[in-house]
């Protein structure tokens, strides 16, 4: 009887922490950073990404380009962004 009573409980806690959990995502404009300058291959990729997720998240996506040092600096703008999910990274595999 105990035991069925502790399993209950701790189901019920699993439960009431999920809906905690759950949020609205997208909850702003979502970020999406290019390693490279605007106008390249790796920038027209990015715009033709956003253009199809916008609709998909109901969200505006914002291309913002941070080129130099063969993507590192994307990279490590990306990298010291807050990690909420708001903020994407896409670059070429050398820069990753």
């Amino acid at each position: 009887m105990r035991s069925k009573t502790a399993l209950a409980l701790v189901a019920l806690s699993c439960l009431a922490a999920a809906q905690t959990r759950a949020q609205d995502f997208p909850s702003r404009i979502v970020r999406l950073v290019v390693a490279f300058p605007a106008g390249g291959p790796t920038d027209l990729v990015a715009r033709l990404i956003a253009d199809k997720l916008k609709p998909r998240i109901g969200q505006n996506v914002i291309i913002e380009n941070k080129p130099g040092a063969n993507g590192a600096i994307g990279a490590d703008y990306v990298a010291k962004g807050e990690a909420d999910g708001h903020l994407l990274f896409l670059s070429t595999v050398g820069a990753v």
